[in-house]
């Protein structure tokens, strides 16, 4: 009787929780979709450079697992129904998760709910190195890794060198200073709230 009464208060305590979830993970995607309007295009790439992975990174540190995946999730999915905030020209629509981009933008879900994850259940990923290690692999493989493969079906690309050379080589720089700064604000925020609590 005690475990199910256990089971039953951990129910009510979630369910108290999920609107300040949903309402947190709305945020989160707008403050993506306001990432993806700080952006420039170079000439022989179809990906912009943009701040989105600073706001997928820190929304990931932040609201953990569920209110991180779940704000990238709204983004897409909010974009796709015809929100004009991707970075692709301001646009929405489905045709911007099908175009060359499609890939990276899927991988924010995956990398958010990553770090996230990582975050909730590590002290050490939640200390300034450990957060930069768990970013830079959350970034070059769950959002590049997609990102690159989706880009290549669309592209038709067969070579390698130029699929990096459009695809990862451009934007190594410009992540590791978005990484950074994620990770900053990240454990800076998180030593404020716990000297708060």
């Amino acid at each position: 009787m005690a475990a199910v009464r256990g089971i039953l208060e951990n129910l009510q305590e979630k369910v108290k929780g999920f609107p300040a979830t949903l309402l947190l993970s709305l945020l989160g995607a707008g403050l993506i979709a306001l990432s993806a309007q700080v952006k420039f295009y170079l000439p022989w790439t179809p990906v912009p450079v943009t701040g989105q992975t600073f706001a997928v990174l820190l929304t990931g540190a932040l609201l953990g697992a569920p209110g991180g995946g779940l704000s990238a999730l709204f983004y897409l999915l909010l974009g796709g129904l015809g929100i004009p905030w991707f970075a692709a020209a301001a646009s929405g629509g489905w045709q911007v998760l099908a175009g060359p981009t499609g890939g990276y933008l899927w991988g924010f879900v995956i990398s958010s709910s990553f770090v996230g994850y990582l975050t909730e259940r590590f002290a050490w990923a939640r200390q300034l190195p450990g957060m930069i290690l768990v970013m830079l692999f959350a970034n070059f493989v769950l959002i590049h890794g997609p990102g690159l493969f989706w880009l290549k079906v669309v592209t038709a690309t067969s070579s390698w060198k130029q699929l990096l050379t459009i695809g990862l080589f451009p934007f190594i720089s410009g992540d590791l200073l978005k990484i950074a700064a994620a990770a900053a604000v990240a454990t800076g925020v998180t030593k404020i709230c716990s000297r708060i609590h």
